[in-house]
């Protein structure tokens, strides 16, 4: 099972880098959010803008979706060179699934996923590398890993590991 952390602090805000240690593996630039809310904990309540909210993630494999979904995704795989079947889901330790109420708004569908190979692309909320090549890095060393049942998980959830998100989040402070 492997181990991650990311906090947010100032530089992480600031240069809209911050960083994913993972015990054993190493240090990777990352990102979580869009436009002005990128690393920023204060506006992790805003749907499809705010980072990832603080918390503990177990990292499993993603939801598949309907076929609805599945058939929207082979589209945006193709249309923009990604594919969404070799991305990790991130479960919310205190949901048990890929979604959290943060100040009684519901944010779904974190992940963890690299921005397209020429470099475009967005977080809306996900825990996204820069690189694809650090995102192969950590795919395999997850891939070797042997996956360990979720403590509290009624449904006997196999996960990979988990992702501490660290910092201080004060809404008032979130410049909308």
């Amino acid at each position: 099972m492997l181990t991650m952390r990311m906090v947010y602090d100032d530089q992480a805000r600031k240069s809209g880098q911050g960083e994913l240690l993972i015990n054993g593996v190493g240090r990777f630039p990352v990102l979580s959010g869009r436009k002005t809310h990128i690393n920023d904990p204060n506006c992790e309540y805003l749907a499809d803008e705010g980072s990832i909210p603080v918390g503990r993630y177990w990292i499993v494999e993603p939801p598949q979706g309907g076929v609805y979904t599945q058939a929207r995704r082979a589209f945006l795989d193709f249309l923009h060179n990604t594919d969404h079947s070799e991305w990790f889901g991130l479960y919310n330790s205190q949901t048990m699934d890929d979604y959290a109420y943060v100040n009684g708004v519901k944010r779904t569908g974190f992940r963890l996923h690299p921005l397209r190979p020429d470099g475009s692309g967005e977080s809306w909320g996900c825990i996204t590398l820069f690189k694809v090549s650090d995102f192969k890095q950590i795919r395999q060393a997850l891939l070797r890993t042997s996956k360990v049942k979720v403590p509290s998980s009624r449904s006997g959830l196999m996960a990979y590991g988990y992702v501490d998100v660290m910092g201080k989040a004060d809404y008032a402070k979130c410049v909308n």
